[in-house]
């Protein structure tokens, strides 16, 4: 995570749920600085106290998380006098059997590298209609989805400051050239945190000296089975 201010408002965050489950939320939150900050702190409390709290009564694999989106989005539309809101991915993936079950709230579609034949293929995890920001309206609707990797599979979320870095010709780094840059550095040998460090070398460069107008926080995983 890189703040373009001294605060910034995105956040990501991981835990286990049980021994065989970790939560995995990307986040981006409405505005910069103080207020941006004070809203991340609340949603990212507000978000991983609610996963354990179900966690812990229903077991993780019974868990609906798209309700669980749904509450943290009442709770956080309450008493919103300054109408901040915040984009969520939230997602549990069980570390046994590879199922990843996960809830978008407004975010950026991630990515997911599916390993055949010794090579990545990087697709997005997109869905079928628009998904509502969290905070913003207070009866959204948030529907849980369910994906299953196999081993070597590898997912990167990233938020917007990603695909929306800009050169000095004002051009948009974009989600077409991420996803050509994962497939180009997203071999199934690399080491995540390598995988990390070569895309943002590649923003960098991209940028070319231009100034960084909003956060760039990006979180990736690989799968081992």
């Amino acid at each position: 995570m890189h703040a373009a201010k001294e605060v910034g408002g995105d956040f990501y965050d991981f835990y286990t749920l049980d021994e065989d489950h970790v939560a995995l939320t990307i986040a981006d939150v409405s505005g910069k600085g103080i207020p941006a900050s004070l809203f991340m702190v609340i949603s990212k409390t507000m978000l991983k106290n609610d996963a354990l709290a179900s966690a812990m009564e229903k077991g993780p694999a019974e868990v609906n998380w798209g309700r669980n989106m749904e509450w943290a989005n009442r709770q956080l539309c309450e008493n919103n006098e300054e109408m901040m809101f915040v984009t969520v991915f939230f997602g549990v993936l069980n570390l046994k059997t590879g199922e990843f079950a996960y809830a978008n709230g407004g975010h950026n579609a991630p990515l997911i590298g599916r390993v055949s034949d010794g090579k990545a293929d990087w697709q997005y995890i997109r869905d079928e209609k628009k998904t509502h920001m969290v905070g913003a309206i207070e009866d959204a609707k948030y529907e849980m989805k369910r994906l299953t990797l196999q081993p070597g599979d590898m997912m990167y979320f990233y938020t917007d400051g990603v695909t929306e870095a800009m050169n000095p010709e004002k051009e948009l780094y974009s989600e077409e050239r991420l996803q050509a840059t994962l497939d180009r550095l997203g071999t199934p040998g690399i080491p995540m945190k390598d995988l990390l460090a070569a895309l943002r070398a590649d923003i960098d460069a991209y940028a070319n000296g231009a100034e960084q107008s909003d956060d760039i926080t990006m979180m990736g995983i690989r799968f081992l089975g």
